[in-house]
């Protein structure tokens, strides 16, 4: 599949939380079925940089460095008994209207714009991260501090599963399916040593998605990030 999209995706904190099997069944793309962890099913939020943009090779002149919010599940789909494991994107959220658009665009994919701010420091040989967004009048956030030394991550653990999804998945419909490619090298990992996080769920994805973000995160994690190439789509 052609590259279409280039551009670094750094410092993206990763906070994975348990739900239900027939929740996620509801945004499932055709030809697509979950793909759990330890008999899991679970969603990330995930707070990252996303910068130097280039579409086809050449550099946006606009937007060349902001925040993004994700919202995402694992899926799999087989193809010729190979199994290609993948994410699908419930909402994104970007602080201009003109990302979102070219997403949708390009992507087909859920964005709204919120205005949004970041902080990234080093201190104590410690790093601390922390993404904000505002929905009305409140800021939602997420903020975690790490260490500066990635940790060894072992083959069947979470945080090796949630990095080792190389495919996009959107629902175009009931009975179509639109697939992308994600290509980047393997990023390390940083487990957290602290983790604050502020959403207002309900206003931003709606009132459903209570019950899944009242409980803590089952695991909060740091990947680095890189230079990221994702390809255009194809209909299954």
């Amino acid at each position: 599949m052609k590259h279409l999209l280039t551009a670094d995706w750094t410092d993206l904190v990763v906070a994975n939380f348990e739900t239900e099997k027939k929740f996620l069944e509801q945004f499932l793309p055709y030809k697509t079925e979950l793909n759990e962890w330890s008999d899991k099913y679970l969603m990330s939020l995930v707070g990252f940089m996303f910068s130097k943009p280039a579409l086809f090779g050449i550099s946006s002149p606009i937007y060349r460095k902001f925040e993004e919010i994700n919202l995402r599940f694992y899926v799999r789909y087989k193809e010729q008994q190979q199994w290609k494991k993948g994410v699908v994107f419930i909402k994104e959220i970007a602080p201009s209207p003109v990302i979102g658009f070219m997403a949708s665009w390009l992507y087909h994919e859920n964005f709204i714009s919120l205005p949004m701010k970041h902080k990234i420091s080093i201190s104590d040989n410690k790093k601390n991260i922390k993404y904000s967004w505002r929905i009305k009048k409140n800021w939602n956030y997420l903020k975690l501090q790490t260490s500066l030394y990635p940790s060894a991550v072992p083959v069947n653990s979470l945080e090796s599963f949630i990095a080792n999804h190389y495919w996009g998945y959107t629902k175009k419909s009931d009975n179509k399916t639109l697939q992308f490619e994600i290509k980047h090298q393997p990023w390390n990992i940083y487990p957290a040593i602290s983790f604050e996080m502020n959403l207002d769920a309900e206003k931003i994805y709606g009132e459903k998605f209570s019950d899944c973000f009242s409980q803590k995160p089952l695991s909060v994690f740091l990947m680095d990030g890189s230079r990221t190439k994702v390809s255009s789509t194809a209909l299954l």
